[in-house]
């Protein structure tokens, strides 16, 4: 509540402009503190502001004319010589308004001297310099800001088209499945339609905004898995194991899937008998160890050795983007045997 409070008072005043109100009544604040010029400080005050009124005519006009006049365009000479004449013409009133307010013989004997006429310009100098370096933080602040959310902008824009890639190659995979189904008019198909309604429930509803329970990964592992023994029968055995509280585990959707997809299409699926896919995902506090291993046949058809490439290439984008420096990726590819271990700091 209170954090909403300070960002909505936070928003008026940036975009009401109220800070430069409260920058010169602070600066006339402390001017007047400073000099004491008058008998209170009501009399202090208002000398003080009718004073940085002519300060903070020049320096506006110097910040939003002559440096995007001059400055920007690197005429520096011309900028010079502008904002000296500039302010040599505002020291003049200056030192008229001196000259009658304050009562004090000595200074107004001063105030018409080259001495007190310097001092007055360099007065105004210091407001002018302190303004536009006070601006010019205020602008790389900004550009700063800008620059971070154009970077989360594209990130997101990125990770929104890497999942785009996943996603209609793993529909395209499940339709192939129930149109299979449906030409052996399978008793199976009902199931299949079921099951990959769960699944396009997930990708399209559950999948989209975030992180999400690691429960429903896993469930949405199952279901695609349920589809895959459909397909495949009695040629592999694949087994999934869990361990752990998965329910308050959080994980990026869709990770494993390319894990899963490369274990069946480069093992199982290339297999005539006896293939096998063991999973084992383990879920602890701050981590995340998603481990699959797949038997290999003992030919692979070179039409399909490198498949697959592009959806482990994504993967590694995403895991870069979503898990920078909080993960590891191992790979064993043995004889018989492809292993991939991936830990998650979450």
């Amino acid at each position: 509540m209170f954090r909403n409070i300070i960002s909505a008072t936070y928003r008026f005043i940036n975009q009401s402009r109220l800070y430069h109100l409260f920058f010169w009544f602070l600066y006339a604040f402390i001017v007047a503190i400073s000099l004491q010029p008058g008998k209170n400080l009501r009399e202090w005050l208002l000398f003080s502001s009718l004073i940085l009124t002519f300060h903070a005519t020049v320096s506006y006009i110097n910040n939003y004319f002559f440096v995007n006049r001059y400055l920007y365009t690197r005429q520096y000479v011309t900028y010079v010589l502008v904002l000296v004449l500039t302010i040599a013409a505002t020291a003049f009133p200056i030192s008229v308004i001196i000259h009658k307010l304050v009562n004090n013989r000595d200074l107004k004997n001063m105030v018409w001297s080259w001495n007190f006429f310097i001092l007055i310009a360099l007065s105004i100098l210091f407001s002018v310099v302190l303004s536009m370096v006070l601006k010019l933080l205020k602008n790389w602040y900004q550009g700063e800001q800008a620059r971070r959310r154009l970077q989360q902008i594209n990130t997101e824009t990125e990770l929104k088209f890497l999942k785009s890639q996943i996603n209609p190659h793993f529909l395209f995979n499940c339709l192939n499945n129930l149109y299979a189904l449906t030409l052996k008019k399978s008793d199976l198909a009902p199931e299949v339609v079921l099951r990959l309604s769960n699944i396009l429930r997930y990708v399209l509803y559950e999948a989209v905004d975030g992180r999400v329970s690691l429960s429903k990964e896993v469930q949405y592992l199952k279901d695609y898995i349920d589809l895959e023994k459909i397909r495949l029968g009695d040629r592999a055995v694949i087994a999934f194991e869990t361990n752990g509280s998965l329910s308050e585990a959080q994980i990026e959707p869709m990770l494993f899937l390319t894990f899963l997809e490369n274990s069946i299409k480069h093992g199982a699926f290339n297999t005539i008998s006896d293939a096998w896919i063991k999973i084992n995902l383990k879920a602890s506090p701050g981590e995340i160890i998603f481990e699959i291993s797949n038997s290999k046949p003992a030919y692979l058809d070179e039409s399909v050795k490198g498949q697959g490439g592009i959806g482990m290439a994504n993967l590694k984008k995403r895991l870069d983007i979503i898990y920078p420096e909080k993960y590891s990726l191992e790979v064993r590819d043995e004889e018989s045997e492809y292993h991939v271990k991936l830990a998650l700091n979450t």
